[in-house]
């Protein structure tokens, strides 16, 4: 009858509402309100969920959105995927050494290219008779933009905000080691050379016998008025370690690079710099590659690096664009979620690193994610680009009781704390895929309850046959 109908109708409504207001029966969410958190538990050996609540509610993943870029970007471009820029010219190499014209750089985006690199491949000119440049141009023609993070100008001058770019080189900070002269003082060098900058070192040491496991505590520098200052005071233990500072953009930080290392080596090169694409006759004078993607995405993930993550989500999107001038790394993601049976419905991307007020995922979506990249070819690649419980990255002091089988990404945001991964089981306890994610004004307070709910969902049971019901929405 329609009456019964309509009840079933009614009652099926609110058994999908409830999860949202209510947490799934069985679930203890300890000290956090329902309201606070998205939770989602799969078994990988049987496919059941264990634990679901608001599971479908979009939410800020932070970081966790990381794993969504890891996905996509080894399901496109392949674990053993490299980066690789060159120097190249068009110019008559004369038999002084001089290149009698213009030297490109024709920028990758590299995230993971150095000052050794740099080396490397200034290395290289030199043993193709390179001595002397007449000016150095970069070709920027690889993305039609950097992407957006916005809402994040109050921490513009934070490394972390850093956007992409084709030349990216040591995430363009200055490196300042710590040293000592003949004296005794503590004295500064910087990496790259900057020779044109005045140094006020107004650092020295104590006597103290602390360790130095953060020398960034002891010694800082400030760049301003266009003058580098080293202040604090450091243990003779912090000798030799290094602390960074952010103090040009990231074309300029090329830029004098480049010149002063090449200076340095005994080498000329002109003060100029020009922007303009590598000519089509260039022949390539150096080369280096990156390491393999399954290495810098486990940079990535562990460290929470954004350049890299924004890196490869821009990547994705000019890897699959046949016209440069229409990438779209949005849709490049989507595309690899949905060629593996992954709903993309509660997706919102801004950068694909997280640092984000705009993006979205779902918990269920997350969860399905993780257990997809667990069946697929590289599994071993994306588990292996994970924190370790207790032992490395942004997890190397949390989980120390539950250590190496627990793989979790770790996602922080003001009002956000996320926790997505694996649990990996042993002594009889199946396989998880885990995503534990609060949105809340609370959030920063709440990180000792997640991680006690997390404890909680993971705690060692029976393997599962696949038949007894769990604390799932049904």
């Amino acid at each position: 009858p329609p009456d019964i109908m309509m009840r079933k109708r009614l009652a099926t409504l609110l058994l999908a509402l409830l999860p949202s207001v209510l947490p799934a029966a069985g679930l203890d969410l300890g000290g956090i309100r329902p309201e606070e958190a998205a939770v989602y538990v799969q078994n990988l050996r049987t496919g059941q969920i264990t634990a679901a609540h608001r599971a479908d509610a979009p939410v800020n993943p932070a970081s966790t959105m990381k794993l969504v870029t890891a996905f996509a970007a080894l399901h496109a471009l392949g674990e053993d995927f490299r980066w690789q820029t060159e120097f190249k010219s068009a110019a008559p190499l004369r038999p002084n050494g001089l290149l009698d014209g213009n030297l490109y750089w024709a920028g990758s985006g590299d995230p993971v290219f150095d000052q050794r690199d740099l080396l490397e491949m200034q290395a290289q000119l030199r043993d193709n008779g390179v001595k002397h440049i007449g000016r150095l141009v970069f070709d920027r023609n690889l993305w039609p933009h950097s992407g957006t993070a916005d809402d994040f100008a109050d921490d513009s001058d934070r490394a972390f905000t850093t956007p992409p770019d084709p030349q990216m080189l040591a995430y363009k900070v200055v490196g300042l080691t710590i040293g000592r002269d003949g004296g005794g003082a503590l004295t500064v060098h910087t990496s790259p050379p900057l020779p044109e900058i005045p140094l006020d070192n107004r650092a020295s040491f104590t006597a103290s016998a602390a360790p130095c496991p953060k020398p960034a505590k002891f010694v800082w520098g400030k760049y301003e008025n266009g003058i580098l200052t080293v202040y604090g005071k450091a243990p003779p233990s912090c000798l030799g370690k290094e602390v960074y500072v952010n103090m040009f953009d990231a074309q300029d930080f090329a830029r004098r690079s480049f010149i002063n290392q090449w200076r340095h080596g005994g080498n000329s090169i002109s003060d100029g710099l020009a922007v303009g694409p590598v000519p089509p006759q260039a022949r390539t004078l150096a080369r280096i590659r990156s390491k393999p993607l399954r290495d810098v995405l486990a940079d990535m993930n562990k460290h929470s690096n954004n350049i890299i993550a924004r890196t490869v989500f821009l990547t994705l999107g000019e890897r699959a664009a046949a016209d440069k001038a229409r990438q779209n790394p949005e849709a490049a993601v989507r595309s690899r979620l949905a060629l593996s049976g992954i709903p993309t419905a509660p997706l919102v991307l801004e950068n694909g690193s997280g640092l984000s007020r705009r993006e979205r995922v779902s918990a269920r979506m997350m969860g399905d994610m993780l257990a997809a990249a667990y069946r697929s070819p590289f599994k071993q690649a994306f588990i292996g680009s994970l924190p370790i419980a207790g032992r490395d990255g942004t997890l190397k002091s949390r989980f120390k009781n539950i250590g190496a089988p627990l793989r979790l990404k770790t996602g922080t945001l003001k009002n956000v704390r996320a926790l997505a991964g694996y649990y990996l089981g042993g002594n009889g306890s199946d396989p998880l895929a885990v995503v534990v994610i609060i949105n809340s004004e609370r959030a920063d307070k709440l990180l000792g309850e997640m991680d006690k709910l997390t404890e909680r969902l993971i705690a060692p049971a029976p393997p599962s046959d696949g038949l007894t019901p769990g604390a799932a929405n049904p």
